[in-house]
């Protein structure tokens, strides 16, 4: 299992082409999303306005903006909880 916090905005086009590839990737990691709107607070929408869309992993380390699969796979086997 992987559990990431995404961070996202509605009518973000990226924020939609990041989600489409993690549902494509959830059965074969057992990908756990936490989904948290950026627009929702202040604070958020300060820190990740002009980064977004925000994958951010158990390790602390994140991926954003025009998000790439093959990072993405990556940070995906680096972050898999051990016993998966």
């Amino acid at each position: 299992m992987v559990k990431i916090i995404f961070y996202y905005k509605d009518g973000c086009w990226l924020c939609d082409a990041a989600q489409e590839m993690l549902n494509g990737l959830m059965e074969k990691y057992g990908i756990e999303v936490t989904k948290l709107a950026i627009d929702s607070d202040d604070e958020l929408y300060e820190l990740y306005r002009f980064d977004i869309p925000v994958f951010e992993f158990r390790d602390g380390s994140a991926l954003h903006g025009q998000i790439r699969k093959k990072e993405l796979l990556k940070k995906l086997e680096e972050n898999k909880e051990q016993g998966d």
